[in-house]
């Protein structure tokens, strides 16, 4: 195995093992409150780092050491990050809501089939009921984390109103304004199209993977 593959499979392992501490600090949490509220008290740090490092993805997508568009991967990487840092830790109004537990849960579980799905199918040794849960899972998961995100952001409006976040107000020597507030109802309004264009890519790519001999994805196919 070359120092590539090496230095991926360190790194998925490392998200593993970051993602499946979130998993258990939420599922501890969950079970002895029987509630999704407070999930970033008890998780937001790991979370928060985790999602940080993963922007490596785009640089990996860059340097070809995986398939796919980098420009893909920063979208992807940006989405997330934004509802995270850009909302959820900027506004504690919000922070332990149920909306952001759901959220927090359904992107813990969907990274931990997610990660060692990449690293055994770097191995050589992905079993296919890996795959199979790798293709199978986000049929549930994605939308709730996407109607979480959704939530998140929505709970969060009037307080960034409230405040002027991230806006830049005219007049300002850049002669530039921007309205953080007006940016998130615009993206608020796209979000369902853009989440049924990447569900319906994710059923394709369902159909085309299930049934492969196990390992047959290699590791320029991280989808």
């Amino acid at each position: 195995m070359g120092v590539g593959k090496l230095y991926l499979l360190a790194y998925n392992l490392a998200q593993l093992a970051g993602w499946a501490v979130a998993l258990y600090r939420l599922g501890d949490h969950v079970i002895a409150t029987r509630s999704l509220e407070g999930a970033y008290t008890v998780a937001g740090d790991v979370v928060g780092w985790f999602q940080l490092a993963s922007a490596l993805e785009i640089l990996h997508a860059a340097l070809g050491l995986v398939g796919g568009s980098p420009l893909t991967a920063l979208m992807q990487w940006a989405g997330r990050s934004n509802v995270l840092f850009g909302v959820v830790a900027a506004v504690p109004e919000v922070q332990n809501r149920t909306a952001v537990g759901a959220m927090f849960l359904a992107w813990a579980l969907s990274e931990v089939i997610r990660y060692p799905w990449y690293a055994a199918t770097l191995a050589g040794a992905c079993p296919h009921w890996l795959t199979w849960l790798r293709y199978t899972a986000f049929i549930g998961l994605y939308p709730v984390g996407v109607l979480g995100e959704m939530k998140s952001v929505f709970d969060a409006l009037p307080f960034i109103r409230a405040r002027g976040l991230r806006s830049l107000a005219l007049p300002n020597a850049a002669n530039w304004g921007f309205d953080y507030h007006t940016f998130l109802v615009v993206l608020l309004c796209l979000y369902p199209f853009l989440w049924f264009r990447l569900y319906s890519f994710l059923f394709r790519q369902r159909r085309k993977r299930l049934g492969a001999p196990a390992g047959a994805a290699g590791s320029k196919k991280q989808a």
